[in-house]
């Protein structure tokens, strides 16, 4: 993965999956090779979330969505971001969201969330925070990443975890 950032902001995000030989990029206000799927399930979505870092999320994800959302644990922070959009390679799991609730690095996330910013799409942190990338390595409060939706409705629907333990 690479990311360029401009005084913060994620401005252009490259993920390559070498073993399909899949290079996805976009630009804010510069082009992509890639887009957003035509549809996303609010309701009962399908949910990414960390393989090796899952904290309670499961749990999270169940208590706000409820019982029918399925749950996608995968590895890799660019992984994840893919499944949210229409890609060509067919090995490529598809999810609605992509919600991690436990410490993660930037320089893991920047590229998926420029690709995203591009796209109309957005991450943030799980209190709807813009996340910079200056300053600390890494974001304490989890991410929640989605596109073609109303990121803030979902944000407002997520528990407070810091209030709740649950991180």
């Amino acid at each position: 993965m690479v990311c360029v950032a401009v005084n913060g902001k994620p401005m252009l995000g490259v993920i390559h999956k070498p073993f399909s030989e899949y290079t996805a990029w976009a630009m804010v206000d510069g082009g992509s090779n890639v887009k957003a799927r035509s549809s996303y399930n609010e309701k009962t979505p399908r949910i990414v979330v960390s393989r090796s870092h899952s904290g309670m999320v499961k749990q999270v994800a169940l208590q706000t969505f409820g019982n029918q959302t399925t749950i996608i644990p995968a590895g890799g922070a660019g992984y994840k971001v893919l499944a949210l959009l229409d890609v060509p390679d067919k090995s490529q799991e598809k999810a609605d969201l992509y919600i991690h609730v436990t410490y993660i690095k930037k320089w893991d996330i920047c590229a998926g969330n420029a690709i995203l910013k591009a796209l109309g799409g957005h991450m943030t942190t799980l209190s709807g925070e813009e996340i910079s990338y200056t300053g600390s390595d890494g974001i304490e409060g989890g991410l929640l990443a989605s596109i073609r939706m109303n990121h803030q409705a979902l944000v407002r629907k997520l528990p407070d975890l810091e209030k709740t333990g649950h991180k």
